[in-house]
């Protein structure tokens, strides 16, 4: 898939934007446990797409698409969750690696859009996501529980 460049101090290292595989478990629970205080378990389903940023061989990134029909529209739409990278790596470009990744399938099934939601108080990512070319929209989110 995507290659690319991580600085590490000095050194520069190359960074790998590959599909997820089981192997990579532990090293994206380390991630989600950092960065969302969770952890997944393996699935596979052709509706979602796992991205994995290896550095060094390390899993240093991670994010999940999932692919929505719009049988009005006729065309699909992909939702963007939990984009994270590892403490260590931030600030590197491997967050946009993914977004970029996540921007080429998105494109390559025929997609209207990519979509993500963000937290009004996450600024490093909305900047991050402004400089992916995302348009920061004007709405509400609505939920309701379900217990």
């Amino acid at each position: 898939m995507g290659l690319g460049v991580c600085r590490m101090g000095y050194s520069i290292m190359n960074v790998v934007i590959d599909f997820y595989r089981d192997n990579y478990l532990n090293g994206v629970n380390k991630l989600l446990q950092e960065n969302f205080s969770l952890v997944k378990d393996n699935f596979h389903s052709d509706f979602f797409y796992e991205l994995v940023a290896l550095c060094g061989g390390e899993v240093v990134g991670y994010t999940l698409l999932t692919k929505v029909y719009d049988p009005i529209k006729k065309r699909n739409n992909f939702y963007v969750d939990y984009v994270c990278v590892s403490s260590n790596y931030r600030r590197m470009g491997i967050g946009k690696m993914l977004l970029n990744e996540a921007y080429r399938i998105a494109k390559s099934n025929n997609a209207l859009y990519l979509q993500l939601t963000c937290s009004r108080f996450r600024m490093a990512a909305h900047a991050l996501y402004l400089s992916c070319n995302f348009a920061k929209r004007e709405s509400d989110i609505f939920r309701k529980e379900i217990i």
